[in-house]
């Protein structure tokens, strides 16, 4: 499983930033083979 997560915060260690790892925390708990990719747009 592939997974593309897109943060479009603007700023690095806020809100969104934190909301989106908790997600994909989740997803490598429940598929620890899933390939996960961040796009942070403020970058």
């Amino acid at each position: 499983m592939k997974i593309v997560a897109v943060n479009g915060g603007p700023r690095k260690k806020c809100n969104t930033a934190q909301l989106l790892e908790s997600f994909l925390s989740g997803v490598r708990e429940a598929a620890p083979d899933a390939e996960i990719e961040t796009i942070n747009l403020y970058d």
